[in-house]
């Protein structure tokens, strides 16, 4: 299918072609979210070198530079094809050599793979951008990875590189409404359950068939031996580890205790073999886990706080597939459909309830709520956790430097729901709770096909979350 959505990432990529003289820029994000389909979107056009890197010495990766170099730029009397780099040294004096009077894009693919063969490689990198790369070259370095804790460490204060980047760019899964781009011929709420099963994952949309049904997909991706997203769990789970920590795959088992349903810290440190603190802060910071507390909380110092798997697909895959998976490898694929798909539609609940804040941000940061608001997030007040308090909420809406609540929200993963039931509900719990005046807030009702409205609310669809442009 066509390149679609990433117009910030492009934009900025742009501006940092267009900074003159040379240019490092980190770009980094998880494995399938499209960072190298974003950096050929860019490169098209432009003297572009990209070259993956393995975990192999460094004759042969310097002979794979060579061979991808050799048809961008000439050298007059050298081939690279019959002399290749024979060092770093040499690789970057050429390329910076090249790039002297026409900007050159070099692009250094799963750059991690360099640094797991020699884990001092940055700190050389630094000495070779130093030295190769002077006041008149226009080489661009563009170093891309999916090891998101190697790409995250090269950028720390204290590491080598620091202070040389003149770019860095985060790729993150895409948004509801991005991911609805890439299913086109599918009706908004099928659009939702798509991205319910693959979240904001390019890769994975881009197997969804958006001209088969959501039953026909989840037979031939998951329910089939053969389904290319039978096993991608065991993908994802096998790329996150700590330093430390392989032999007891703490980071796994964390994950796998939230999505059974573990979900504060005391119940996750019961479930695993290990004190989680450090874990928890890493899957946070690689974006495989969500910390959640109540929107009016800070979140250094309250006690009200839960983890949820924040990777949609792989949410889905440990709740709804891998239970099932040894029984679609015996054959049982046909009786296990009907589990997963009634057990997706539980699952969806709470991931269209993520979908309905992510809209009313992007309405607020194009002008709704007066302008002003600060902050979108669920809302609960009991430390036993969302779930037990009466008074929970989908979505609240807070403004103004006094961050008070200005709309309340709430979504239901059903094809119709009775506006003013829900509304009464919001209204019950506000006035229980005292979070707010009833008069004082906007209410936001949004079910999957159908609100039946009623005065005094804002109704959403999937139509309006999920649109085709």
């Amino acid at each position: 299918m066509p390149f679609v959505n990433r117009v910030h990432e492009l934009a900025a990529l742009e501006q940092w072609w267009r900074q003159p003289g040379a240019g490092l820029g980190v770009v980094w994000g998880r494995k399938r979210v499209g960072k190298t389909a974003l950096a050929d979107e860019f490169g098209s056009g432009r003297r572009t070198i990209r070259h993956i890197c393995r975990t192999r010495p460094y004759d042969q990766e310097l002979a794979g530079l060579s061979e991808k170099a050799a048809g961008i730029i000439a050298l007059g009397r050298r081939s690279l094809t019959d002399r290749p780099f024979v060092s770093w040294d040499d690789a970057f004096e050429v390329l910076a050599d090249a790039a002297e009077t026409e900007p050159l894009l070099v692009i250094l693919d799963e750059f991690p793979e360099l640094v797991n063969v020699d884990e001092r490689f940055p700190e050389a990198l630094r000495a070779l951008w130093d030295r190769a790369v002077t006041g008149t070259s226009n080489l661009k370095l563009l170093l891309l990875g999916s090891a998101v804790g190697i790409m995250e460490a090269i950028q720390a204060e204290d590491a080598p590189l620091y202070g040389r980047m003149t770019l860095r760019l985060h790729v993150r899964p895409f948004r509801p409404h991005e991911a609805a781009l890439m299913l086109p011929h599918l009706a908004p709420a099928e659009r939702a359950a798509a991205w319910g099963v693959c979240g904001g994952i390019p890769r994975y949309l881009d197997l969804w068939d958006d001209t088969a049904t959501f039953e026909d997909n989840i037979d031939r991706l998951v329910c089939n031996e053969h389904g290319l997203l039978l096993s991608e769990g065991d993908l994802v789970l096998g790329d996150e580890d700590i330093v430390g920590h392989r032999r007891q795959h703490l980071p796994e088992q964390v994950l796998r205790a939230v999505a059974s349903g573990k979900t504060s810290f005391q119940e996750i440190r019961g479930a695993v073999t290990g004190i989680p603190t450090r874990t928890l802060e890493y899957l946070t910071d690689v974006r495989l886990l969500e910390r959640v507390v109540p929107v009016t909380e800070n979140p250094a110092r309250t006690k009200l706080t839960y983890y949820r798997v924040a990777d949609n697909f792989l949410a889905f895959w440990l709740r709804c597939v891998e239970p099932h998976r040894e029984q679609i490898e015996l054959g049982l694929a046909r009786p296990t459909r009907q589990i997963i798909l009634a057990e997706f539609s539980d699952f969806m609940g709470a991931r269209y309830e993520h979908a309905l804040r992510d809209h009313i941000r992007l309405l607020a940061d194009s002008g709704d709520f007066g302008g002003e608001a600060v902050a979108v997030g669920e809302w609960w007040n009991t430390q036993a956790g969302p779930a037990a308090d009466p008074c929970q909420l989908d979505a609240v809406v807070l403004a103004g430097r006094k961050r008070s609540p200005v709309a309340v929200g709430e979504a239901k993963w059903t094809r119709q729901v009775n506006g003013s039931s829900v509304l009464g509900t919001m209204v019950r719990k506000l006035h229980v709770s005292q979070l707010a005046d009833p008069e004082s807030v906007e209410f936001i009702v949004c079910a999957r096909d159908q609100v039946v409205r009623s005065k005094g609310m804002r109704a959403l669809t999937a139509n309006d979350i999920f649109p085709d442009r």
